[in-house]
């Protein structure tokens, strides 16, 4: 018991010093409480998501879909074409060159050229949170299969394992270790990206619900919406972490040996 509780103890108690640190600095006046609000008052205010006036549920919703659709997509297409790049070295290095050339820009600046063929729609929200997400996967997808024992493919060869059924039976099992860590890093990519074209491009989501309330300095309303997003940060993370232990049982070993 006690590593879990030491463990779980590390985990809270950077962010509870940061809070108190913050709520003493705002109540004494040392920080101005227009600008940065204690904590209480936040947490308080926090009730608006339950009011239908504020549509701040509808926009958590939207939020959420699109971090789902999103986030789907990019393991879908990720997994797929990151292995079917592996079957030609020179299709790999090509690829390889475009996602290098393509991973350092923000993939919120895709949106105004996005816009351009589809409008302001959905589906150019959706494509430009894609972009950097579905890097992610294809990369560590790539990884993944090449660290599959050359034997177990040889083993594969010999026993006649050939398209849909290597796909499933070797491929993807053999790379799931880095297939499942490439998708943890995505969804937080995922969000982030949601986020930022939300504030820029979007009628609804949190991250209009942030924009909106900052551009009229409705400052508290502003920090409940990234109370929120932390929030969906936070059991976005977790909910994977429980569902990979359940798809990778050593992982639990691993963390448990690592504690």
């Amino acid at each position: 018991m006690r590593p879990a509780l030491k463990e779980k103890w590390a985990l809270v108690v950077g962010p509870v010093a940061i809070l108190l640190l913050w709520e003493i600095l705002s109540r004494t006046g040392i920080v101005r409480a227009t600008f940065f609000p204690p904590p209480t008052k936040i947490i308080e205010r926090s009730v608006i998501v339950f009011d239908p006036a504020s549509g701040l549920g509808g926009d958590i919703i939207a939020t959420v879909l699109r971090v789902l659709v999103t986030i789907l997509l990019a393991i879908v297409l990720g997994v797929a074409i990151g292995i079917a790049i592996t079957a030609s070295q020179w299709l790999e290095r090509g690829t390889n060159t475009m996602l290098a050339f393509l991973y350092p820009i923000p993939g919120v600046l895709f949106f105004p050229f996005l816009t351009f063929l589809l409008g302001r729609t959905e589906a150019a929200i959706i494509l430009t949170a894609l972009v950097t997400p579905l890097i992610v996967v294809i990369l560590y997808t790539v990884a993944g299969v090449r660290t599959i024992d050359r034997t177990l493919m040889e083993v594969a060869d010999n026993y006649g394992s050939r398209g849909i059924r290597r796909f499933f039976s070797v491929l993807v099992p053999g790379a799931l270790p880095s297939i499942v860590t490439g998708i943890r890093v995505a969804l937080g990519f995922t969000l982030i990206a949601v986020i930022a074209i939300e504030m820029v491009g979007a009628s609804n989501g949190l991250g209009q619900f942030l924009w909106a309330n900052w551009q009229i300095l409705r400052v508290t309303d502003m920090y409940v919406a990234l109370l929120i997003i932390a929030v969906l940060g936070l059991l976005s993370s977790v909910g994977f972490d429980a569902v990979a232990d359940r798809l990778l049982p050593w992982r639990r070993d691993v963390k448990g040996a690592q504690v």
